[in-house]
């Protein structure tokens, strides 16, 4: 092996080596390119005013959410487009989308590594993932009660349907009267 070809290093995140390197030729030539970066968010959604002022400083006109904006800013970051919240622990939990939080409960609910828990259980370990949103205790019972796998596979509830009714068992007292009259 050619010291090219054994060039891997330690703290990166890929394991093979790079298709162009420098030592090879000299006819690569790099292309000034334009990019520009688009970060889409639907009409609705609620974070794009704290995005704006975040990343602009820009307030919307009515005082009221002018003084709630600025509340709640403290709290939250905007970091190479994406919004992140800072948890009562210190750590940056990153603000998903609705998109985004369906995909992350079914994936820490019934995917890879799923264990199809209960409610309080899953917003812990999506939390732990480092993901949250505002409704997420709610959101997350909602989809471990509607789990279809779960439903089946659930422990079954051993109530009869309606209320029990006493019966009178009184035939073996019966016997004892016969036998106590001698007959």
């Amino acid at each position: 092996m050619t010291d090219k070809e054994a060039r891997i290093p330690i703290c990166k995140s890929w394991i093979i080596p790079p298709i162009f390197s420098d030592d090879e030729d000299d006819t690569f030539q790099e292309e000034e390119n334009h990019v520009m970066e688009v970060f889409e968010i639907e009409e609705e959604d609620w974070r794009q005013p704290l995005v704006d002022y975040l990343k602009y400083g820009k307030l919307p006109s009515d005082p009221r959410r002018r003084t709630d904006i600025r509340w709640r800013a403290t709290r939250f970051i905007y970091y190479k487009g994406t919004l992140y919240r800072r948890s009562f622990e210190g750590i940056f939990l990153r603000w998903l989308s609705d998109d985004e939080k369906d995909q992350a409960m079914e994936e820490a609910h019934s995917g890879v590594c799923g264990a199809h828990q209960s409610g309080p259980k899953l917003h812990f370990r999506i939390k732990r993932m480092g993901y949250y949103w505002p409704t997420m205790v709610k959101d997350c019972i909602d989809y471990a009660k509607r789990c279809q796998a779960c439903q089946f596979h659930a422990n079954l509830i051993h109530q009869p349907p309606q209320p029990l009714h006493p019966t009178v068992a009184s035939w073996p007292f019966d016997a004892w009267v016969w036998m106590l009259w001698g007959l």
